[in-house]
């Protein structure tokens, strides 16, 4: 992958700087305004630099940002956006350049690594856990509103990592460089899981990154975008990245300037054409997220479904980030509330919570992964086991792996605490060097019930993970690892299943019936010629003894010897003795291995006999579990009838307390109106009284008149 005009001749007058890690530059050529923060972009191809007198000219190329008037959008879902449209321009200086370019169309076709989403967002984690050393905290994934638009989601992963100067930085945008190859404790060792998460869960990313600056050199900071909507519909035949850096120059940051002026706006421009922010202080100010250091991803154009909708979900939850379509089963998701020890287990598909919570068997101290503003919680599924065993293993000595003492791995398997419940989970979670590879591996797939609930959790370092860190490399010691789970797995079940509700399970051992003779030689048979009879030495024959065994049980054979003589017959003058004896020594043995057999055959019966009684024991316990059922099933039904009643109850009594309500109201209302007419009444009376009062007065004071 180019970085932006890095086919550019680099200028006579640059050296090598060691504070960037070795990349050349100008000897500080720095944009001196009052601001730095407020460059302009640029007017002109000529720039007058005011603190060196010299004219920078820029070669003649194409400006990134040019874009052909019959353009071809990029279509908005993962699967399709690799289909190119073949009536669609190609341009010239492609088709006629004789150099070879990795294509824009590989950043897509790479990422399709990735067949789960979550799987992509893990290797941000990954990333960001990997800065532990580094002295990161925290890594904190988010979610906002693309400012360009106004409407569509952005996804956010940051941490205070110790971020990147310019140089791995770089580095880190460059297609399969990883100077984690080899490193002890880091999963990743491609160098590509950067590009192909960021590509996969959305088709742009743009990368700030602050770092503090070591030996003595400056601090830094640098932003550079991943963009396949720009690559794809400027029609580009080359995955280009656009960059620009700063540095922190007497408290005042100044860009860093490699080959012209020129080339460092057309970088800038092209950014904030083609980014969700609308001006240079728009960039820098997302370095305020970082303080002192740190990197901070911004994924946008995020990629849709079928269906139009945004893969990532994030309505359902808001502390959470979930996907919609295949990986979500509603089902599931309401068992995860009925079993809690098995949520886990239930939701990792379509959860991120759920799904980071397992990610890392031991999480580093005081390292916090934040989702949406909200701790996720470690959680171990040791926790969710119950009759816990411990395994080693320890494979056979194999030429794939050298270091053969890294070779052994502590298996832990159990019940989870959810298995009485009979609910069909099972699986190994699989760690390499204390990250997740392969979360709940099925490795048992047997018909009906047997294996439900067993799982298991192993670290195993000796194995390589795929590029997609959803699996393993298919190889020997995978095969061996496999077949090894599958036996402890099968062993665990079979001995410990009834304890968890199932019908016991019996080993069954392979055996056959034989009948073996080894008859002493015939050279060692004291046969006295003319005599009636001989005395051989004993003849062993092995017989099958058959014992009756419990309830569906194979019977077992068991062999022992018995010894019986053989006494041939002396014939006619003719036969020799050796005749004589292999013919007798044939008869007699035909004889007692019939008889062993007529034994065999009637202990067989008595062992059908038995099984034929305890048949009709298992019918009658049938017939009664049946006549409990119908119990069971009248008492339910009688139980349903009950609430209906009840149900009915007490809706009649809801209605009496409505028609109690109402008729207390009633009364309230009469009460009211009877006080108010009462208290007219009163008022009628004392005005009665008053006029009366003074009629009596004019009465005494008309007869005073008289009087006098």
């Amino acid at each position: 992958m180019a970085e932006s005009g890095s086919t550019n001749p680099k200028s006579p007058s640059v050296v090598p700087d060691s504070t960037l890690g070795g990349l050349k530059r100008d000897l500080r050529n720095y944009h001196d305004g009052d601001d730095s923060n407020n460059l302009s972009i640029k007017k002109s191809k000529t720039t007058k630099m005011e603190n060196n007198s010299r004219e920078i000219v820029p070669l003649d190329v194409t400006p990134l940002s040019i874009v052909p008037p019959d353009t071809p959008k990029l279509s908005r879902q993962f699967w399709k956006a690799g289909d190119d449209d073949e009536a669609a321009p190609v341009p010239l200086y492609c088709s006629n350049d004789a150099a070879v370019r990795v294509h824009p169309q590989f950043l897509h076709a790479n990422a399709t690594s990735h067949k789960w989403a979550l799987g992509a967002l893990a290797e941000l984690l990954d990333n960001s856990i990997d800065e532990v050393s580094n002295g990161a905290t925290y890594v904190h994934v988010d979610s906002t509103i693309n400012k360009r638009d106004g409407k569509s989601s952005i996804l956010i992963v940051e941490d205070n990592g110790g971020g990147m100067n310019p140089s791995t930085f770089r580095e880190c945008l460059s297609l399969g460089y990883s100077r984690k190859r080899n490193m002890a404790n880091r999963v990743g060792q491609y160098g590509n899981g950067f590009k192909t998460s960021t590509m996969r869960l959305g088709a742009d990313a743009i990368v700030f990154s602050r770092s503090r600056g070591i030996n003595g050199n400056n601090p830094t900071q640098s932003i550079g975008m991943l963009s396949y909507t720009f690559l794809y519909e400027t029609r580009k035949c080359e995955a280009i990245v656009p960059t620009v850096d700063y540095e922190l120059v007497d408290n005042k940051w100044k860009e860093i300037v490699y080959n012209s002026t020129n080339e460092w706006l057309d970088n800038l421009e092209t950014i904030l054409r083609w980014s969700p922010y609308l001006s240079q202080q728009d960039l820098l100010d997302q370095f305020n997220h970082l303080e002192e250091q740190g990197t901070r991803i911004v994924i946008y154009n995020l990629w849709e479904d079928d269906e139009g909708k945004m893969e990532l979900d994030f309505d359902t939850d808001p502390h959470d980030i979930q996907l919609r379509g295949v990986n979500r089963d509603e089902k599931n998701i309401d068992m995860a509330k009925t079993y809690p020890n098995s949520r886990h287990f239930l939701t990792y598909r379509h959860s991120l919570r759920s799904y980071a919570s397992i990610l890392y068997l031991k999480r580093p101290d005081n390292f916090r992964i934040i989702l949406r503003g909200e701790d996720v919680e470690h959680h171990s599924v040791l926790d969710d086991m119950m009759k816990i065993e411990e395994k080693t293993y320890k494979p056979m000595r194999s030429p794939e792996w050298p270091d053969q003492e890294e070779m052994v791995a502590s298996l832990k398997l159990g019940f989870v605490k959810d298995a009485h419940h009979h609910i069909d989970i099972q699986g190994f979670n699989v760690y390499h060097k204390n990250r997740l590879i392969k979360p709940f591996w099925r490795v048992w797939n047997a018909a009906g019930s047997d294996g439900r609930g067993v799982i298991g959790i192993l670290e195993a370092n000796f194995i390589q993970p795929a590029h997609n860190k959803q699996g393993f490399e298919r190889t020997v010691v995978l095969a061996k690892l496999e077949s090894r789970l599958v036996t402890h797995q099968k062993n665990y079940w079979s001995s410990r299943c009834h304890e968890i509700g199932y019908a016991p399970r019996r080993k069954q051992k392979n055996y056959e019936r034989s009948v073996t003779e080894t008859p002493r030689p015939f050279n060692n048979i004291n046969v006295v010629k003319g005599s009636s009879s001989s005395t051989p030495g004993p003849v062993r024959v092995f017989r099958p003894n058959v014992e009756p065994s419990g309830r569906n049980q194979i019977p077992q054979v068991e062999t022992r010897e018995r010894s019986f003589d053989i006494n041939p017959e002396i014939g006619a003058k003719n036969r020799s003795y050796y005749g004589l004896g292999i013919s007798s020594f044939k008869e007699t043995g035909s004889v007692n291995l019939e008889a062993e057999l007529q034994k065999v055959k009637q202990e067989s019966a008595k062992l059908v006999s038995e099984l034929q009684r305890q048949k009709q024991l298992l019918e009658l316990q049938l017939q009664e579990s049946k006549a409990k059922i119908q119990n069971l099933e009248k008492a339910q039904r009688e139980k349903e009838v009950l609430e209906l009643q009840l149900k009915e109850s007490k809706a009649r009594i809801q209605n009496l307390e409505n028609r109690q309500e109402g008729v207390s109201t009633i009364f309230q209302q009469e009460r009211a109106r009877r006080d108010v007419t009462e208290d007219g009444l009163r008022k009628k009376l004392r005005e009665a009284s008053d006029v009366i009062d003074g009629l009596r007065k004019q009465v005494d004071t008309f007869k005073g008149k008289r009087i006098l």
